[in-house]
């Protein structure tokens, strides 16, 4: 088999929908996705099974886990039902079992945590690198409630890795909004550059009155050069890649990312004592479509791009270029973005790098080099 397509250099993403349907705004969407020019869905998780989240597709962070929020993270407040993901902020005492007497870490001082809630992500399961990501879900404004439907790269450590904040609720100067942002690294550890946009609640409510009590579908637009995010179809915030670079010049939303789906409970979200519990943050579906691949006639000859040869006969991959420090890796993903194979490119004296890709299915996959950049799609018949 074999060939690369012609090196990608943009993703354009299509908000024209073929299949138009009427949805009730407060119930679940049980419809089938909707088609979307240009685009194939490559992934998505309707929620439609009763139970806990499908592992295959979701994993759990546990305990205290960022920003002295006062819940512990646990995977008893997450369950499918009735076609939906339900996260349940409960107001539920939990003994801290990292506790010490006296200690300066936040996550290790508190001996309980008052509140309990749920955060699950992709990581490890399921990434991607650019397409047009829809999520419906229902928030609950009250206050001390911070849901978030949000991105992190798969290499290097918050933020150089990039966030993406496709939604988040809190509360801004003791005004309840909605948010979408961008994060980057800066020359201080740990700390991040944002690009931040926020529109207060009372935007929405004036606009609908039931607006809290609906479904709502949050997109991210994720291409090459551009990243848009959307609120039922409102521009919320948009973003340059090329202005989003780390201070060694990396650019974290040129690699791949995995979703979380997080309700926390105070920090920003404000204080929750006063709210009625529980507090539910319910997500209906997320969708991930990516530009669509065209097919492949069986005669394409083989032709590489970027200096990458991949030869049937012996699953050998070779790589021309260069390669500083005298290494790299060769990252091989499916087209809905799980990583299926990660080997390191050995040195030769002719033929510059190779490595050896075995039991690799017949399919189409994305290749990436080296730091992650994109490089082409393989063909294997």
């Amino acid at each position: 088999m074999i060939h690369f397509t012609q090196l990608m250099t943009g993703i354009l993403l299509s908000s024209a929908i073929v299949t138009a349907q009427t949805i009730d705004p407060a119930k679940p969407d049980a419809s089938t996705p909707p088609k979307i020019d240009g685009m194939t869905l490559v992934w998505n998780d309707e929620f439609s099974k009763d139970g806990k989240p499908d592992a295959a597709n979701w994993r759990y962070e546990t305990g205290f886990v960022r920003n002295q929020e006062l819940q512990w993270y646990q995977s008893d407040n997450a369950s499918v039902k009735n076609g939906v993901l339900v996260i349940e902020g409960r107001k539920q005492q939990v003994k801290n079992p990292n506790y010490v007497s006296g200690s300066t870490d936040w996550k290790k001082n508190r001996q309980y945590a008052q509140y309990t809630s749920s955060s699950i992500n992709s990581s490890g399961l399921k990434t991607w690198k650019f397409g047009r990501f829809d999520i419906r879900a229902r928030i609950n404004t009250q206050k001390g409630s911070w849901p978030a439907i949000w991105t992190l790269g798969v290499n290097g450590e918050w933020p150089s890795n990039g966030e993406i904040d496709i939604l988040e609720f809190y509360q801004v100067s003791g005004v309840p909004g909605i948010l979408a942002n961008f994060a980057w690294g800066t020359t201080t550890r740990w700390q991040a550059k944002w690009d931040g946009a926020n529109k207060p609640l009372s935007y929405f409510v004036n606009k609908d009155p039931m607006w809290v009590d609906k479904f709502h579908v949050w997109t991210m637009d994720w291409g090459r050069d551009t990243i848009r995010l959307l609120l039922d179809g409102e521009l919320m915030n948009e973003a340059l890649v090329k202005d989003m670079n780390n201070p060694d010049g990396s650019n974290p939303f040129l690699q791949n990312h995995y979703i979380l789906l997080n309700l926390a409970l105070g920090a920003n979200g404000g204080d929750p004592s006063g709210s009625t519990f529980p507090i539910l943050y319910e997500v209906d579906y997320v969708r991930v479509y990516q530009k669509a691949v065209n097919a492949i006639p069986a005669s394409t000859p083989v032709v590489p791009v970027n200096g990458v040869v991949f030869d049937q006969s012996n699953r050998l991959l070779r790589y021309n270029g260069n390669v500083s420090g005298g290494s790299c890796v060769v990252s091989i993903y499916s087209m809905n973005g799980m990583l299926v194979q990660k080997r390191a490119l050995h040195k030769t004296k002719s033929e510059g790098y190779s490595a050896v890709l075995s039991a690799l299915p017949a399919g189409i996959y994305a290749v990436n080099i080296g730091d992650g950049s994109f490089v082409g799609q393989l063909l294997v018949k």
